[in-house]
């Protein structure tokens, strides 16, 4: 395999696929784990851009394994001064992101089943490897609006969404399998 310069980390989250790490969501897990630890400020930026250049420089692996990436950070994490930290890092689990809107562009305007057609595939497809504990569903209004050919968010769109989520928490429950599993949708 080819690696470019500066070119960021892949964690492959089996059959959901593969992600590369993003600053800003490495940051806010640490953010959280050292908050867990007990401390109430942590330079979550700069133990983030630490962690990301280990993982720039080391290079052992690429794509990284969910485990092989956490149990990577841990060791960053001891070797740094942040022992009592480590072991909270995704303590709960991998949240995923999926975007309501990218999933809305699958389908044509005004296909209202298959926009619940691809929902119900990208849930499938994140749950498969029990990896996620957590999945959050972005840009729920603008994805609405797109499926319902609106322009401003109306009565309408209220009721949409509110047969979104309750057909995403249903779909969830299902394919959850007695896991716990949280979600939220923004």
């Amino acid at each position: 395999m080819i690696w470019l310069v500066n070119e960021p980390p892949v964690i492959d989250l089996g059959a959901a696929g593969s992600v590369a790490l993003e600053q800003d969501w490495l940051e806010q897990c640490l953010e959280e784990a050292a908050f867990a630890a007990g401390y109430e400020e942590w330079p979550a930026e700069d133990v983030a851009r630490s962690v990301t250049a280990f993982f720039l420089a080391e290079r052992s692996e690429n794509p990284y394994s969910l485990e092989a990436f956490t149990s990577t950070v841990h060791r960053v994490l001891r070797g740094i001064g942040y022992d009592e930290v480590a072991p909270f890092f995704l303590r709960d689990g991998l949240e995923l992101r999926v975007s309501l809107l990218d999933l809305a562009r699958e389908n044509p305007s005004g296909f209202e089943l298959g926009f619940f057609k691809s929902c119900e595939r990208a849930c499938n497809q994140l749950l498969t490897g029990g990896l996620a504990s957590k999945i959050a569903f972005e840009e729920m209004q603008p994805a609405v609006k797109a499926i319902l050919q609106k322009a401003h968010w109306c009565r309408r769109c209220e009721v949409f969404a509110g047969d979104l989520v309750a057909f995403l928490r249903g779909l969830l429950q299902k394919l959850a399998l007695g896991r716990r599993v949280t979600f939220a949708i923004r």
